[in-house]
């Protein structure tokens, strides 16, 4: 599998030949098929289509209806709506005590369990 630096703009870097379970450090989400994830430094991106990845989701600690408040930055200050715990919410990153639940939309890691 190919590897590549620089995300946004692709350029090859090097291969992978293994097929062994690899973490997830970071990703760059292009949309589709430009979705790209980071298996460790700046010149270990590989295109997400060639993974069966596992994702871990955010599920409510409280019961539906229960608003948990949803940020527009991971230092949650900017409150942008909530959301009623009905539904798990896929996780795409984490700052601090922060999770990405996608869309430029944050929630406080307290409020969730991780599974």
């Amino acid at each position: 599998m190919n590897l590549y630096e620089n995300p946004a703009d692709p350029i090859f870097a090097g291969r992978i030949t293994q097929k062994i379970p690899y973490l997830i450090q970071k990703g760059y989400w292009g949309g589709g098929e430009k979705d790209i994830i980071c298996l460790g430094n700046e010149k270990q991106w590989a295109y997400l289509k060639h993974f069966d990845v596992k994702w871990f989701y955010a599920h409510s600690k409280y019961p539906v209806g229960w608003g948990i408040a949803v940020h527009s930055e991971p230092e949650c200050i900017n409150h942008v709506g909530n959301i009623d715990g009905s539904t798990p919410y896929r996780i795409w990153g984490r700052v601090g005590d922060a999770i990405d639940i996608g869309g430029n939309r944050w929630i406080r890691e307290e409020y969730v369990l991780i599974k």
